[in-house]
């Protein structure tokens, strides 16, 4: 990818908040840098390339890029080439990304003559409205929030300020969104939870209470009414596609400033905490807590009800079935702690060798046996010969 102009590698070290390293009599702003490698391995002169893997940093001098971002410490391992040296390489990331974002294809602030917008909202101050809109009644949308096209929003709903809503999002009736936040294309936020009952006990509960002799008649769902809501609290980004069902009662709660991926289901009246990260494929039964800055990695299942505290790390498809403390990290289907996961996997590593041992101690037990038996044998006889 090229840079938008040239730049010097002082330059590039200054915006990313890291230290340009060169060697001796290199200096900084006589590295001119053309363009950034996404592949570090595939990188030209004139490239500058991001390693931060410890299998890529071994490999460093296979790098051709002409300046390399690395952590620092780096620098005493390859002191002849020139390096940027950063504490946190994803910050670096995060910045370089920033700088060459390309413009966005956002709609002009006012309402696109397509837009179709209750007479009764509340539009704010240069908020965009693009085509195919619709607003429902009374709802309130702070200033200069940005709404992009096919996105549909119910009645009664609150949104912030400064918000940014991509194309073809669903937010339903009576849903309230701080300021700052990021919906995804294809998000769906406020749908019903998922709540049925039968008149009678259903045949999965005489199942579960033990009864055998079940009837073999209709015993038909009822639809329990949804009458919550959803509340996404400021500087919350929900990713492509995924689903936040409005609380049976009360209110689903994401804090403040959590980042939910693409393709989560989050399931009614659950409670998120500040900061959270959820990765996707992650489904989240009902009524849920989940923890301040915890982090739920791809794929994680949640049975309903369960709570997991603060400063969590779930890892990818683990399954949690019970109560998670403070500051534990979890894997597995059950979810255990990880150190106890992974011994428990390190033991069924060894099955195959245990029962080969098992083979080879029973065949020679066969054989003491044996042995054992002859001698009684042939001891007795020996004694009658010597007339005894």
């Amino acid at each position: 990818m090229k840079l938008p102009v040239p730049m010097t590698m002082g330059q590039i070290a200054g915006f990313v908040g890291g230290k340009a390293w060169t060697p001796e009599p290199q200096k900084p702003d006589d590295v001119t840098l053309t363009g950034i490698s996404t592949d570090p391995l595939a990188a030209q002169e004139g490239d500058i390339a991001l390693v931060i893997d410890k299998q890529l940093l071994a490999r460093l001098d296979e790098i051709k890029a002409t300046v390399v971002i690395v952590p620092v410490g780096t620098e005493n391992a390859h002191p002849h080439r020139p390096l940027i040296l950063v504490e946190r390489p994803k910050l670096a990331i995060q910045k370089i990304c920033t700088a060459l974002a390309p413009k966005r294809f956002l709609p002009a602030p006012g309402v696109h003559p397509t837009a179709v917008v209750d007479p009764t909202a509340e539009i704010g101050n240069n908020v965009a409205i693009g085509p195919l809109v619709v607003i429902g009644p009374q709802t309130k949308i702070g200033n200069g929030t940005v709404i992009m096209s096919g996105t549909i929003i119910g009645g009664k709903v609150t949104i912030g300020e400064k918000c940014l809503i991509h194309p073809g999002v669903l937010i339903a009736d009576y849903v309230k969104i701080g300021n700052r936040v990021i919906l995804q294309q294809g998000a769906s936020i406020g749908s019903d939870g998922f709540g049925y009952t039968t008149a009678t006990p259903a045949n999965a509960e005489l199942l579960m209470a033990g009864v055998k002799d079940l009837p073999d008649t209709r015993n038909p769902l009822l639809k329990i009414p949804q009458i919550g809501t959803v509340i996404i609290e400021d500087d919350v980004e929900v990713g492509s596609n995924s689903t936040i069902d409005r609380a049976t009662i009360g209110a689903t709660t994401i804090g403040a400033g959590t980042k939910i991926d693409n393709l989560v289901l989050i399931a009614h009246n659950c409670q998120f905490g500040i900061d959270t990260i959820v990765v996707g494929h992650t489904a989240v039964g009902g009524s849920c807590t989940i923890g301040d800055r915890s982090i739920l990695a791809g794929g994680v299942l949640f049975k309903d009800h369960v709570k997991v505290g603060k400063d969590v790390i779930i890892d990818g498809s683990s399954a949690v079935i019970k109560d998670v403390a403070d500051r534990s990290v979890q894997s597995g289907i059950p979810a255990v702690p990880s150190r106890e996961h992974f011994k428990g996997l390190a033991a069924v590593r060894r099955i195959p060798k245990v029962m080969e041992e098992m083979r080879e101690l029973k065949q020679r037990v066969t054989q003491l046996e044996k042995l054992l038996l002859e001698k009684q044998l042939i001891e007795p006889a020996a004694d009658t010969k010597n007339g005894k």
